[in-house]
Protein backbone atom coordinates (compact mmCIF):
# COMPACT_ATOMS: atom_id res chain seq x y z
CA UNK A 1 0.00 0.00 0.00
CA UNK A 2 2.75 2.15 0.92
CA UNK A 3 4.82 1.87 -2.29
CA UNK A 4 1.68 2.18 -4.41
CA UNK A 5 1.19 5.59 -2.89
CA UNK A 6 4.49 6.75 -3.90
CA UNK A 7 3.87 6.01 -7.29
CA UNK A 8 0.54 8.02 -7.55
CA UNK A 9 2.67 10.62 -5.68
CA UNK A 10 5.39 10.13 -8.48
CA UNK A 11 2.50 10.37 -11.52
CA UNK A 12 1.29 13.79 -9.93
CA UNK A 13 5.24 15.12 -9.65
CA UNK A 14 5.54 14.52 -12.99
CA UNK A 15 2.17 15.20 -14.23
CA UNK A 16 3.26 18.70 -13.03
CA UNK A 17 6.89 19.00 -13.00
CA UNK A 18 6.82 19.47 -9.71
CA UNK A 19 11.09 18.64 -9.93
CA UNK A 20 13.80 21.09 -8.39
CA UNK A 21 17.68 20.82 -8.77
CA UNK A 22 20.65 21.42 -7.02
CA UNK A 23 24.03 21.99 -8.53
CA UNK A 24 27.70 21.03 -7.22
CA UNK A 25 30.39 22.55 -8.35
CA UNK A 26 33.47 20.47 -10.22
CA UNK A 27 36.97 23.09 -10.07
CA UNK A 28 39.92 23.45 -12.39
CA UNK A 29 42.90 22.97 -9.40
CA UNK A 30 45.07 24.05 -11.67
CA UNK A 31 43.39 27.29 -13.33
CA UNK A 32 41.59 27.78 -10.04
CA UNK A 33 38.14 28.13 -12.20
CA UNK A 34 34.77 26.08 -12.39
CA UNK A 35 35.18 23.44 -15.02
CA UNK A 36 30.83 23.16 -14.29
CA UNK A 37 28.12 21.57 -12.12
CA UNK A 38 27.29 18.40 -11.59
CA UNK A 39 23.27 18.68 -10.90
CA UNK A 40 20.94 16.67 -8.88
CA UNK A 41 17.11 16.73 -8.87
CA UNK A 42 15.02 17.09 -6.03
CA UNK A 43 11.25 16.18 -5.12
CA UNK A 44 9.18 18.85 -2.95
CA UNK A 45 11.04 19.39 -0.08
CA UNK A 46 8.66 17.99 2.24
CA UNK A 47 7.68 14.68 0.04
CA UNK A 48 8.46 11.25 0.70
CA UNK A 49 10.27 11.23 -2.76
CA UNK A 50 12.47 14.47 -1.94
CA UNK A 51 16.14 12.47 -2.78
CA UNK A 52 16.73 11.28 -6.10
CA UNK A 53 17.82 8.25 -4.71
CA UNK A 54 13.77 7.67 -3.86
CA UNK A 55 12.98 9.24 -7.24
CA UNK A 56 14.33 6.70 -9.12
CA UNK A 57 13.75 4.03 -6.99
CA UNK A 58 9.65 4.18 -7.22
CA UNK A 59 10.16 5.31 -10.94
CA UNK A 60 11.94 1.65 -11.09
CA UNK A 61 9.45 0.06 -9.37
CA UNK A 62 6.35 2.08 -11.38
CA UNK A 63 8.26 1.62 -15.35
CA UNK A 64 8.34 5.31 -14.79
CA UNK A 65 12.48 5.51 -15.11
CA UNK A 66 12.48 7.08 -18.79
CA UNK A 67 9.76 9.38 -18.15
CA UNK A 68 11.49 10.63 -14.97
CA UNK A 69 15.16 10.82 -16.70
CA UNK A 70 13.88 12.32 -19.99
CA UNK A 71 11.77 15.28 -17.78
CA UNK A 72 14.65 16.10 -15.41
CA UNK A 73 17.19 16.27 -18.36
CA UNK A 74 14.78 19.07 -19.99
CA UNK A 75 14.31 20.82 -16.16
CA UNK A 76 17.54 20.35 -15.06
CA UNK A 77 18.72 22.23 -18.65
CA UNK A 78 16.45 24.94 -18.33
CA UNK A 79 17.37 25.48 -14.52
CA UNK A 80 20.93 25.60 -15.16
CA UNK A 81 20.52 28.33 -18.55
CA UNK A 82 18.36 30.00 -16.13
CA UNK A 83 20.47 30.58 -12.94
CA UNK A 84 23.56 31.74 -15.27
CA UNK A 85 25.70 29.21 -14.09
CA UNK A 86 29.36 29.15 -15.60
CA UNK A 87 30.97 25.89 -17.34
CA UNK A 88 29.48 22.46 -18.29
CA UNK A 89 26.73 20.67 -16.87
CA UNK A 90 27.23 17.46 -15.76
CA UNK A 91 23.74 15.38 -15.95
CA UNK A 92 23.84 11.72 -15.01
CA UNK A 93 21.74 9.49 -16.95
CA UNK A 94 21.04 5.47 -17.29
CA UNK A 95 22.22 3.80 -20.23
CA UNK A 96 18.71 3.14 -21.12
CA UNK A 97 17.99 6.89 -20.98
CA UNK A 98 21.24 7.32 -23.23
CA UNK A 99 19.55 4.89 -25.91
CA UNK A 100 16.87 6.12 -26.06
CA UNK A 101 18.08 10.00 -26.76
CA UNK A 102 19.90 8.80 -29.36
CA UNK A 103 16.89 7.11 -30.88
CA UNK A 104 14.56 9.91 -30.43
CA UNK A 105 16.86 12.60 -31.13
CA UNK A 106 15.56 14.53 -29.34
CA UNK A 107 18.59 16.74 -27.63
CA UNK A 108 19.85 19.11 -30.30
CA UNK A 109 16.18 20.70 -30.20
CA UNK A 110 16.18 20.79 -26.34
CA UNK A 111 19.24 22.41 -25.89
CA UNK A 112 18.16 24.90 -28.53
CA UNK A 113 15.58 25.97 -27.23
CA UNK A 114 16.94 26.24 -23.69
CA UNK A 115 20.06 28.38 -25.32
CA UNK A 116 22.25 25.89 -24.20
CA UNK A 117 25.53 24.89 -26.27
CA UNK A 118 26.08 20.94 -27.15
CA UNK A 119 29.78 21.04 -25.98
CA UNK A 120 28.34 22.61 -22.48
CA UNK A 121 26.48 19.65 -22.01
CA UNK A 122 28.31 16.31 -20.16
CA UNK A 123 26.97 13.24 -20.05
CA UNK A 124 27.73 11.04 -16.79
CA UNK A 125 26.56 7.40 -17.28
CA UNK A 126 25.16 5.77 -14.12
CA UNK A 127 25.15 2.41 -15.22
CA UNK A 128 25.54 0.00 -18.08
CA UNK A 129 24.70 -2.92 -19.58
CA UNK A 130 27.08 -6.67 -19.76
CA UNK A 131 26.83 -6.29 -23.51
CA UNK A 132 25.52 -4.38 -25.74
CA UNK A 133 21.64 -5.57 -26.23
CA UNK A 134 20.91 -2.35 -25.92
CA UNK A 135 22.52 -1.10 -28.49
CA UNK A 136 24.22 1.58 -25.82
CA UNK A 137 27.39 1.35 -27.83
CA UNK A 138 25.74 3.23 -30.74
CA UNK A 139 24.30 5.55 -29.01
CA UNK A 140 26.96 7.15 -27.14
CA UNK A 141 28.96 7.11 -30.56
CA UNK A 142 25.42 9.58 -31.66
CA UNK A 143 25.25 11.67 -28.57
CA UNK A 144 29.24 12.67 -28.96
CA UNK A 145 28.78 13.32 -32.76
CA UNK A 146 26.51 16.04 -31.36
CA UNK A 147 29.75 17.67 -29.81
CA UNK A 148 27.74 16.74 -26.11
CA UNK A 149 30.71 15.61 -23.87
CA UNK A 150 31.01 12.01 -22.09
CA UNK A 151 32.11 10.96 -18.51
CA UNK A 152 32.47 7.42 -17.55
CA UNK A 153 33.33 5.86 -13.75
CA UNK A 154 35.57 3.38 -13.53
CA UNK A 155 32.96 0.57 -13.92
CA UNK A 156 31.77 2.44 -17.36
CA UNK A 157 32.68 1.20 -20.76
CA UNK A 158 35.19 2.79 -21.17
CA UNK A 159 37.74 -0.83 -21.95
CA UNK A 160 35.34 -1.20 -24.29
CA UNK A 161 37.34 -0.60 -27.91
CA UNK A 162 34.62 0.01 -29.95
CA UNK A 163 33.03 3.01 -27.16
CA UNK A 164 33.75 5.99 -28.41
CA UNK A 165 36.57 7.76 -25.80
CA UNK A 166 34.98 9.53 -22.67
CA UNK A 167 35.80 13.18 -21.77
CA UNK A 168 35.99 12.98 -18.64
CA UNK A 169 36.88 9.93 -16.19
CA UNK A 170 35.16 10.17 -12.39
CA UNK A 171 37.20 8.68 -9.64
CA UNK A 172 34.92 7.44 -6.78
CA UNK A 173 34.34 8.88 -3.04
CA UNK A 174 36.00 5.40 -2.27
CA UNK A 175 38.84 5.85 -4.45
CA UNK A 176 39.36 9.43 -2.72
CA UNK A 177 38.49 8.38 0.50
CA UNK A 178 41.69 8.81 2.70
CA UNK A 179 43.75 8.84 -0.11
CA UNK A 180 46.38 10.68 1.77
CA UNK A 181 47.22 8.17 4.26
CA UNK A 182 47.13 5.07 1.98
CA UNK A 183 50.02 4.32 -0.39
CA UNK A 184 48.13 1.70 -2.32
CA UNK A 185 45.34 4.23 -3.52
CA UNK A 186 47.97 6.88 -4.08
CA UNK A 187 49.41 4.55 -6.52
CA UNK A 188 46.22 3.18 -8.08
CA UNK A 189 45.14 7.05 -8.40
CA UNK A 190 48.51 7.98 -10.11
CA UNK A 191 48.42 5.32 -12.43
CA UNK A 192 44.80 6.42 -13.65
CA UNK A 193 46.09 10.07 -14.28
CA UNK A 194 48.93 9.00 -16.56
CA UNK A 195 46.80 6.36 -18.47
CA UNK A 196 44.22 9.53 -18.99
CA UNK A 197 46.93 12.05 -19.81
CA UNK A 198 48.51 9.79 -22.01
CA UNK A 199 44.55 9.13 -23.66
CA UNK A 200 43.87 12.75 -23.55
CA UNK A 201 41.12 11.95 -20.95
CA UNK A 202 40.24 14.70 -17.72
CA UNK A 203 39.99 13.04 -14.50
CA UNK A 204 37.30 14.19 -11.77
CA UNK A 205 37.82 13.26 -8.35
CA UNK A 206 34.24 12.70 -6.76
CA UNK A 207 33.56 13.11 -3.01
CA UNK A 208 36.42 15.57 -1.47
CA UNK A 209 35.50 16.05 2.13
CA UNK A 210 39.18 16.43 3.52
CA UNK A 211 41.65 18.85 3.19
CA UNK A 212 44.53 16.58 3.46
CA UNK A 213 42.61 14.30 0.61
CA UNK A 214 42.28 17.19 -1.63
CA UNK A 215 46.19 17.83 -0.34
CA UNK A 216 47.14 14.57 -1.67
CA UNK A 217 44.87 14.63 -4.91
CA UNK A 218 46.82 17.85 -5.69
CA UNK A 219 50.20 16.91 -5.35
CA UNK A 220 49.66 13.89 -7.39
CA UNK A 221 48.68 16.07 -10.41
CA UNK A 222 44.46 15.84 -10.30
CA UNK A 223 43.44 18.88 -12.02
CA UNK A 224 39.42 18.58 -11.31
CA UNK A 225 37.81 18.22 -8.04
CA UNK A 226 34.30 18.12 -6.65
CA UNK A 227 32.87 17.42 -3.02
CA UNK A 228 31.45 19.07 0.21
CA UNK A 229 34.96 20.40 0.81
CA UNK A 230 34.55 22.51 -2.21
CA UNK A 231 31.15 23.02 -2.29
CA UNK A 232 28.10 21.11 -1.67
CA UNK A 233 25.19 20.89 -4.11
CA UNK A 234 22.85 24.06 -3.64
CA UNK A 235 20.56 26.34 -6.00
CA UNK A 236 23.21 29.00 -5.84
CA UNK A 237 26.38 26.83 -5.97
CA UNK A 238 29.65 28.28 -5.14
CA UNK A 239 31.63 29.74 -8.42
CA UNK A 240 35.29 30.42 -7.12
CA UNK A 241 37.38 28.00 -4.84
CA UNK A 242 36.80 29.82 -1.09
CA UNK A 243 39.64 30.96 0.54
CA UNK A 244 40.60 28.05 2.64
CA UNK A 245 41.06 26.02 -0.70
CA UNK A 246 42.45 28.56 -2.49
CA UNK A 247 45.17 28.49 0.79
CA UNK A 248 45.27 24.56 0.82
CA UNK A 249 46.41 25.06 -3.16
CA UNK A 250 48.73 27.62 -2.77
CA UNK A 251 50.71 25.94 0.15
CA UNK A 252 51.61 23.40 -2.67
CA UNK A 253 52.12 25.70 -5.11
CA UNK A 254 54.16 24.00 -8.28
CA UNK A 255 54.79 20.53 -5.95
CA UNK A 256 53.68 17.67 -7.91
CA UNK A 257 54.71 14.74 -5.88
CA UNK A 258 54.16 10.85 -6.95
CA UNK A 259 54.01 7.67 -5.32
CA UNK A 260 57.54 5.96 -4.74
CA UNK A 261 58.39 3.05 -6.81
CA UNK A 262 57.25 0.44 -7.05
CA UNK A 263 54.58 0.97 -8.92
CA UNK A 264 51.28 -1.35 -10.50
CA UNK A 265 50.91 -1.61 -13.91
CA UNK A 266 48.77 0.96 -15.18
CA UNK A 267 45.04 -0.21 -14.90
CA UNK A 268 42.63 0.07 -17.65
CA UNK A 269 39.97 2.97 -16.99
CA UNK A 270 37.49 0.82 -15.83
Amino acid sequence: MYLSGLIVHLRELLASEALGFVFQPIFDLRRRTVLGYETLMRGPEASPLHTPEQLLRVAREAELGLELERLATRLAVAAFVQAELPGRLFINLSAAMVVDHAETGDLPKLLAGAGLAPDRLVIELRQQPDDDSAGLTGALHTIAALGIGLAFDRLGPAADSSAPQPDFIKLSPPQVRQIHANLPRQQEVAACLERAEALGIQLVAEGVEDARELAALNALGCEFAQGFLLGRPSTEPFRQLSRGVSGILDAQRGARVLPATPRPPLPPLH
